[in-house]
C-alpha cells in the first residue's frame, strides 16, 4: 500500500521530507524500512541557516551523501533503490542532460530550486512538456506566504500521491523564474531515484 506524499513539519526539513517523498512514491509502505527513514532524518539538516545554529537545512552534499548510502544499502540489503547524484550543468530541463533524461526514463528526482529562498522539491514524472512537482511546503489557497503562481506553474489539489504542481520546463531551466527555477543561490544540485526490481545488486 502506498501513503499520500507528506508536507515538511518545519521551515527547513524540505530535503529530507522530499528524500523521503521519493522513497513514498517509488515504494510501498511495506517495503519501506524504518532505518532509512531514521538515516535519512540523521543525515539531512547538516547546514547552519543564519545566527542560530539550532535552524539547519540541506546540503547537496547531504543529498549525495544520501544517494550513495542508498547504492550501498541495496548491495547490502537489497533495498530496490538505485540513485545518481547530480550538480551543476547536469541539473537541467534541456534534452539530453541527466536531470531530464532520469525523469524520462521513469527515475524521479529530488530536485534543489528556488522559491525566493533555496528549497528542495520532488520531481515524481513528465506529461509534454511539464514536470510532475510536489512542493513539500505546504500552502493553502490562496498562498498567504507567496505570490500568485506564475506563467508556466500551476497549481494542484486532487494528487496527493504524485504531485501538487506542474511546472513547465522552461520555468524550471529559467535562472530568472521567481518560483521553482533550477538554480538555486547555493548551486544546482539533485538526486534522481529509480525503483530496479528484478536487477542484481552486485552488478
Amino acid at each position: 500500500m502506498k501513503s499520500p506524499l507528506s508536507y515538511q513539519a518545519t521551515m527547513f526539513d524540505c530535503g529530507k521530507t522530499s528524500f523521503v517523498d521519493a522513497l513514498m512514491y517509488l515504494l510501498e509502505r511495506e517495503e519501506i524500512p524504518p532505518q532509512v527513514i531514521d538515516y535519512v532524518t540523521r543525515v539531512t539538516g547538516d547546514c547552519n541557516i543564519g545566527v542560530n545554529g539550532y535552524m539547519r537545512g540541506t546540503s547537496g552534499r547531504a543529498l549525495a551523501f544520501m544517494a550513495d548510502w542508498c547504492n550501498d544499502y541495496l548491495v547490502k540489503a537489497g533495498l530496490p533503490i538505485r540513485c545518481q547524484a547530480l550538480a551543476g550543468d547536469e541539473v537541467s530541463m534541456r534534452d539530453g542532460a541527466p536531470l531530464f533524461e532520469g525523469l524520462r526514463s521513469g527515475a524521479v528526482a529530488v530536485c534543489g530550486c528556488n522559491i525566493n529562498v533555496d528549497h528542495y522539491v520532488v520531481m515524481t514524472g513528465l506529461d509534454g512538456d511539464d514536470v510532475l512537482v510536489f512542493d513539500p511546503f505546504y500552502e493553502p489557497w490562496p498562498p498567504q506566504l507567496c505570490t500568485l503562481p506564475e506563467s508556466g506553474v500551476e497549481w494542484v489539489f486532487d494528487q496527493p500521491f504524485s504531485h501538487n504542481r506542474r511546472v513547465s520546463r522552461a520555468v524550471l531551466d529559467d535562472p530568472d523564474a521567481p518560483s521553482y527555477s533550477l538554480y538555486a543561490t547555493c548551486g544546482r544540485d539533485a538526486v534522481l531515484l529509480w525503483r530496479i526490481d528484478g536487477v542484481d545488486a552486485e552488478g
